[in-house]
């Protein structure tokens, strides 16, 4: 079974592309528009790994991320926090500190190296195109 993730934001284009680049790459990807529909599709399909935009309307992904850690079901998912504000975010006194984030990648930013980070988390041990999954890895 492909591994699953997610992939939050609340512009289509981003989703989109993202999830054709995972899909070529072996994922099995869902996309949510905003925090409440990703909410939604973690509780009914718990994934590997969560991609998330940090600025959406409603709930941002910084909220999120705390709701996810305050799942006993989903505490240790591994997240990635997209954002174009990441230098401002890093500056701010403990916004991200208690998220637990496996990376901030900035916009704009290259699908192929978010693949290469995502197989880096999963614990992939070789190049994206030719990895497997080490025998620790669990498929959702």
């Amino acid at each position: 079974m492909s591994p699953r993730i997610i992939v939050c934001d609340d512009e289509p284009h981003i989703v989109r592309a993202i999830s054709l680049k995972f899909a070529r790459a072996g994922f099995d990807v869902h996309g949510a528009a905003d925090a409440e529909s990703c909410w939604e599709l973690l509780k009914k399909h718990p994934p590997a790994l969560l991609i998330t935009d940090y600025t959406m309307p409603g709930q941002n992904g910084a909220q999120l991320v705390r709701r996810i850690r305050e799942d006993q079901a989903l505490a240790e998912l591994p997240v990635i926090l997209l954002t174009a504000r990441g230098f401002e975010l890093v500056e701010q006194s403990g916004e991200l500190d208690d998220l637990n984030l496996s990376a901030m990648v900035t916009k704009p930013f290259s699908p192929r190296e978010l693949v290469a980070k995502v197989y880096e988390i999963l614990g992939y041990e070789a190049e994206p195109s030719t990895a497997t999954f080490r025998d620790s890895f669990t498929s959702v």
